[in-house]
């Protein structure tokens, strides 16, 4: 059993989807300017039509307020300040632009999490979606999309980007996993409103849950259970039919009126 926290509550049975992001090795290259900004270029034209696919396809079952995040991303793949770091550093240091991409993500990253407001540590979150998704584009590498799964998992992966839980189809995505995170990461707040259950901060999880692996999320308690007895899947179907239950009664006693115990509205 593995402990985390729990972000999202409900629990969820299934196989394990371990999420595998492309591996960047990215190194400095002496490059033509004019041919590095024209990739530059292509990168950035094509990390905002991803992201306004994938906040087209999380605005069929995401609140406003949670697709605001992708507004966000798409001012950042706009940022004026952020595409001139990266192009000034090729034209003065005559380098590769994945190597000038990384060096200024690296940096903004670094300044956000420096910072001592939690909520604003997190942020640093946005900055690696959008620039991780520019160099992929820029390496020609493709980001694996989770709207296309197409069988009951439980997802388990380092972390999960708002790119990445906006793309989820509750059908199939049954609840999620990570190493890193907490409660108000992007990734937690969008699994509530999607009503998705998930487990953060589970050290070890990668290592220890393997593809297909069967697996019981706990996300009432902050657990994870890898390969678990029939007894406890018997034992957690039972849980979770009892959290929804719950969770129904209460959705329909929240339209009904407050009445004190002598007769009168409140």
């Amino acid at each position: 059993m593995l402990k985390g926290i729990a972000a999202s509550s409900g629990v969820a049975i299934a196989k394990v989807y371990k999420l595998q992001q492309p591996v960047l090795e990215i190194v400095r290259k002496d490059a033509e300017p004019e041919e590095e900004l024209k990739k530059l270029d292509a990168a950035f034209t094509k990390t905002v039509a991803d992201v306004e696919k994938i906040k087209e396809v999380a605005s069929k079952s995401l609140k406003a307020e949670e697709l605001a995040v992708f507004d966000a991303h798409l001012m950042m793949a706009n940022d004026p300040e952020l595409r001139g770091q990266i192009e000034e550093m090729i034209k003065n240091d005559r380098v590769n632009a994945e190597f000038a991409t990384e060096q200024v993500a690296n940096m903004m990253v670094m300044i956000f999490e420096s910072m001592e407001d939690a909520y604003m540590r997190e942020r640093a979150a946005d900055i690696k979606d959008v620039t991780f998704r520019l160099k992929c584009n820029l390496c020609g590498k493709e980001i694996p999309n989770l709207a296309t799964l197409d069988e009951p998992v439980v997802i388990v992966a380092k972390d999960l980007t708002p790119s990445d839980t906006g793309s989820l189809n509750k059908e199939f995505a049954k609840g999620f996993a990570t190493e890193i995170g907490g409660r108000t990461s992007h990734s937690a707040i969008m699994a509530r409103s999607l009503e998705i259950p998930a487990v953060v901060g589970v050290k070890g999880i990668l290592d220890e849950a393997k593809d297909g692996d069967p697996v019981i999320l706990d996300a009432l308690d902050g657990t994870v259970i890898l390969n678990p007895t029939p007894e406890q899947v018997a034992e957690f179907e039972k849980r979770g039919e009892e959290y929804q239950k719950e969770k129904e009664a209460l959705k329909a006693m929240k339209d009904q009126p407050s009445v004190s115990t002598d007769g009168h509205k409140v």
